[in-house]
């Protein structure tokens, strides 16, 4: 039995006490253990005459529900650095690992998880601070993952991604790309974006409709824009907008593959290139107010940025090695 009381427990204590009988007598009625009686009764109402079941449950409640101040409430230097980070744009995974390779001394000896760091971001004083807004999507609740929806489209000649050379997982080579369309409230008008696994490159197109048709065009000058060598592979998710893969595929002799139904983060690389987009195209971005070279001006930005996974070197400084 637990030895936790319940309320009608609280209320048969005080029932009972308002009768002669011991408090091991009560314990034995009651089938409990008397020092657990004689525990809440100095916790929760002070002796017997004054013990009220009501009270008693109410400042247990208070009690049990009470929060318990997190790493950052604790340590305000701590604190104070992750803020300033998520200022500089830094993502949480970013500032732990920061912390954890270059601590300034006044940090000596704390350490913090980027899962840490979210929580704080999304409690109630993380919320009130505002401190949301400078990750990358600016999300005011965190939302799971693998949660999008999959397609009824039935795609021919579709292969699936674990057909796919290890050397792609891998990421030993150029020329492997992933694919996938970035949307927008109350518009047709979409994004197709395509990025290369190891460089981190990343093409954008504005297309008018989120249809396989546009997609096809929007790949085709994806592909024109590099030397055909830089194209082995195309990765796509289970969407609609990938089901003329097989013309691409036969025109440009490159490999086309699909992802998982419902496990589009297989395709890890361009939906992480999306949430960097969402930092300067927003949900409720109109994209017809935007013109090709408005879209290109931001996909530069992108591809001119220094990544760690890059060793601080930027995409287009990676490629630009290769193909010049």
């Amino acid at each position: 039995m637990s030895n936790e009381l319940t309320f009608y427990d609280r209320q048969m204590l005080e029932h009972w006490l308002r009768s002669s009988q011991s408090l091991r007598e009560i314990s034995r009625v009651m089938k409990r253990v008397h020092t657990i009686l004689s525990r809440e009764i100095r916790r929760n109402g002070e002796n017997r005459e004054k013990y009220r079941a009501d009270t008693a449950q109410r400042l247990h409640e208070k009690r049990k529900h009470k929060q318990h101040k997190g790493k950052l409430d604790k340590h305000q230097e701590l604190k104070e650095y992750i803020v300033e980070g998520l200022k500089k744009e830094w993502s949480p995974d970013v500032i732990a690992g920061r912390l954890k390779n270059d601590r300034p001394k006044e940090l000596k000896g704390k350490t913090i998880s980027h899962e840490s760091i979210y929580h704080y971001i999304y409690n109630k004083d993380g919320r009130y601070e505002g401190l949301y807004k400078y990750l990358r999507q600016g999300q005011s609740k965190r939302h799971k993952r693998h949660t999008r929806k999959g397609s009824k489209l039935a795609i021919t000649e579709r292969i699936s991604i674990h057909a796919r050379p290890a050397v792609v997982r891998e990421r030993t080579r150029f020329g492997d790309w992933e694919s996938d369309s970035v949307i927008f409230s109350n518009q047709r008008t979409a994004l197709s974006v395509q990025s290369e696994r190891k460089s981190k490159l990343i093409r954008m197109h504005k297309v008018v409709s989120k249809t396989a048709e546009e997609t096809k065009y929007a790949l085709i000058k994806t592909i024109e824009s590099l030397p055909s060598e830089m194209f082995k592979t195309m990765t796509f998710d289970n969407g609609g907008e990938g089901a003329k893969h097989a013309e691409i595929r036969r025109e440009y002799g490159l490999e086309t593959y699909f992802c998982d139904p419902f496990a589009s983060w297989q395709k890890g690389g361009v939906e992480n290139a999306n949430k960097l987009i969402r930092q300067y195209l927003p949900r409720s971005t109109d994209l017809s107010k935007l013109t090709d070279r408005d879209i290109y001006e931001i996909q530069e930005k992108l591809n001119d940025r220094p990544r760690r996974c890059l060793g601080y070197r930027s995409p287009n400084e990676v490629i630009n090695r290769v193909v010049l």
